[in-house]
C-alpha cells in the first residue's frame, strides 16, 4: 500500500537525521554556508512548528538540525589545542602499553605511555597526552604513577578530514608530549583507578591461564582493546568479516545483559529491581569499554526495551535506534565520522529492516536455528555492504558461513567466559575455570584462520561515500518499515 509517508511516524528517526545533518554542516561547510543553512532551518522550523504551515516531521527535523549544528560548533570551538612548554606533569593510565601487572613494557624499543591529569607549569590541560620514551629513560614505570619532566605538550585543532583528529577526539588524547631530557624525569608512586584495576586484574588472569595469542584475543573481545593482538591473529578475522567478535559490539552487550537477566529472573526479582540492576551492569560495562559508541548504542537500546517492559508499553526498536543515535551525536558529534559508529547503526538497521522476511523465506527450506543464523548474518551485511566496501575495499563471501559457526559458539560460551574471567581475577586459584572457558574461543580462532586461507572468496570494489546517499534511502524503501507496495520494494532492493 502506498502511503503519504515512507513509514509510520517515528519522531526519533527525524531527530537523528536532523542532528546528523546539523553536525555534518558544522564540520564540512564554510562559515557563510553554515549561516545560510542555520537561517533556513530556523525559518522552516518557525513556519512548520510555530505557524503550523508545514508537517510536524519538518519542524522536528529542523529543530534537531539546529541542535546538531550547535553541538558541532561547540565541539569545534572547545576542542583542546595549542602548544605549551614547561614542567609537564601527568598520570600514567592503563591505555599505556603495559604488561598484565600494569608495568610499562617496550614496544619497538620505546615505552608508549598515555597520561591523564595533565598540566604544564601548573596549568591544567583537558584530556590526555601520548608520550614516547626511549628504553634508556627508566624501567620502573607503572599504571597510576605520576610523571614530572621538563618538556612540551602540542595539540592541533580538530579537522574532520584528519584521521588523527578523529582518533584524538575518540580517545581524548589531545596532546603529543615530549620530554626534552628523558633521563631526568621524576616518578611519584600512584595507584590505578578502580576501573583500571579491574581491567588489569582480568588481563592478568587471562595471560596467566591462557595461551598468549588466545589471551590477547580474549582481552580484545571483552574490552575492545586490540593493542596487544598481533596482526597474525587479527587479519583472518578481518578477511572473513568476523572482526566484530573482538570489536565489542551489540552482540557482546546483549549476551552479557540477557545472561544477567536470566539469573535475576531465577531469583524472582521484581521488574524495577531487575531494570536498575541491568542499568548498573550496562553502565559498568560501558565504562570498562571506554564508552565506545557501539557499546553505548547497544546498552541504550537494551535498556529502552527493558524500560518499556517495566512501564508495560510498546517498544519500538527503530525509534530506540534513532533516539540513541541522536543522543550520542549531541554529546559526541565526532562519532559521525567514526567507522565503528556508522557500521554499528548500519548493521542494526539491516537486521531490523530485513531479518523477518529473510527468516520467513529461509525457514521454509531450513531448520529454524540455521534459518535464524543465516537471516541475521545476511540482513546485517545488507546494511553494512557500502560501508565495508568504502572502508575496506572488499566484502568477504565467507562472512555468512563463518559467522554461522563462530557467532553461536560465542553466544553460548561468552557468559561463561566473562564470569570465569571475573572469578579468576578475584580468586587466582580459580584460573582453571578460565582455561576451560577459553577452549571454545581457541577452536573458533582456528576455524576462522582456516577460513581465511580461501583468500579469493571476496567481493572487491571501490565505493564512493556519495553512493550511500542513494543506497540507504533505497534500502529504507525496500525494508519492512516501508509502506510502498511489493513491486516498488523489490525494485529498490534490486537497485541496492
Amino acid at each position: 500500500m502506498n502511503g503519504a509517508r515512507l513509514c509510520a511516524y517515528r519522531p526519533a528517526l527525524y531527530a537523528a537525521a536532523g542532528v546528523a545533518a546539523g553536525v555534518a554542516a558544522a564540520f564540512f561547510l564554510p562559515a557563510w554556508a553554515k549561516a545560510a543553512l542555520v537561517l533556513f532551518f530556523a525559518a522552516a522550523f518557525f513556519c512548520a512548528g510555530v505557524l503550523k504551515k508545514g508537517k510536524r516531521e519538518l519542524a522536528l527535523f529542523c529543530a534537531a538540525a539546529l541542535a546538531g549544528t550547535a553541538a558541532g560548533e561547540l565541539f569545534l570551538l572547545g576542542f583542546p589545542s595549542g602548544s605549551f612548554e614547561g614542567v609537564v606533569s601527568g598520570r600514567i593510565t592503563d591505555a599505556t602499553f603495559c604488561d598484565e601487572y600494569g608495568n610499562a613494557v617496550l614496544s619497538g624499543g620505546n615505552y608508549l605511555l598515555e597520561l591523564n591529569s595533565l598540566s604544564v607549569d601548573g596549568r591544567a590541560l583537558a584530556g590526555r597526552g601520548s608520550l614516547i620514551l626511549p628504553a634508556s629513560a627508566r624501567a620502573d614505570l607503572k599504571v597510576g604513577d605520576y610523571l614530572y619532566f621538563y618538556g612540551a605538550a602540542s595539540g592541533e585543532e580538530f579537522s574532520p578530514e584528519s584521521y588523527q583528529s578523529l582518533v584524538a577526539a575518540k580517545y581524548r588524547v589531545y596532546y603529543s608530549l615530549q620530554a626534552f631530557d628523558a633521563g631526568a624525569l621524576t616518578r611519584v608512586d600512584g595507584s590505578p583507578s578502580a576501573v583500571e584495576s579491574m581491567r588489569l586484574a582480568i588481563k592478568g588472569a587471562l595471560y596467566d591461564n591462557c595461551r598468549e595469542d588466545t589471551a590477547s584475543f580474549l582481552f580484545a573481545m571483552i574490552f575492545g582493546d586490540v593493542a596487544y593482538m598481533s596482526d597474525e591473529v587479527a587479519k583472518p578475522f578481518r578477511d572473513t568479516g568476523t572482526a566484530h567478535l573482538f570489536a565489542v559490539s551489540g552482540l557482546h552487550v546483549a549476551i552479557l545483559f540477557y545472561a544477567c537477566a536470566r539469573v535475576l529472573d531465577k531469583l524472582k526479582m521484581p521488574s524495577p529491581v531487575r531494570f536498575c540492576s541491568g542499568a548498573a551492569i550496562m553502565i559498568l560495562y560501558c565504562a570498562l569499554c571506554s564508552f565506545s559508541p557501539s557499546v553505548v548504542r547497544s546498552a541504550v537500546m537494551i535498556m529502552a526495551a527493558e524500560l518499556a517492559k517495566v512501564l508495560k508499553t510498546r517498544y519500538d526498536a527503530l525509534s530506540s535506534m534513532g533516539a540513541s543515535c541522536a543522543a550520542i551525536l549531541l554529546f559526541a558529534p565526532y562519532f559521525l565520522l567514526d567507522a565503528g559508529f556508522l557500521m554499528s547503526y548500519a548493521a542494526v538497521f539491516g537486521i531490523l529492516g530485513f531479518y523477518k522476511p529473510l527468516f520467513r523465506a529461509l525457514k521454509k527450506v531450513l531448520l529454524k536455528p540455521l534459518a535464524e543464523g543465516i537471516a541475521v548474518s545476511v540482513a546485517s551485511n545488507i546494511g553494512l555492504l557500502p560501508l565495508m566496501l568504502y572502508y575496506f575495499g572488499s566484502v568477504s563471501l565467507l562472512t555468512v558461513p563463518v559467522n554461522l559457526v563462530v557467532v553461536p559458539l560465542t553466544s553460548a560460551f561468552y557468559p561463561f567466559l566473562l564470569l570465569s574471567a571475573f572469578i579468576a581475577a578475584l580468586i587466582p586459584p580459580a584460573g582453571a575455570l578460565l582455561t576451560l572457558a577459553s577452549v571454545p574461543t581457541l577452536a573458533g580462532v582456528l576455524f576462522v584462520q582456516a577460513g581465511a586461507q580461501v583468500s579469493s572468496a571476496a567481493l572487491n570494489a571501490d565505493f564512493s561515500p556519495l553512493l550511500c546517499v542513494f543506497y540507504y534511502p533505497l534500502l529504507a524503501i525496500a525494508s519492512v518499515f516501508s509502506r510502498f507496495d511489493k513491486k516498488i520494494k523489490a525494485g529498490a532492493l534490486a537497485l541496492c
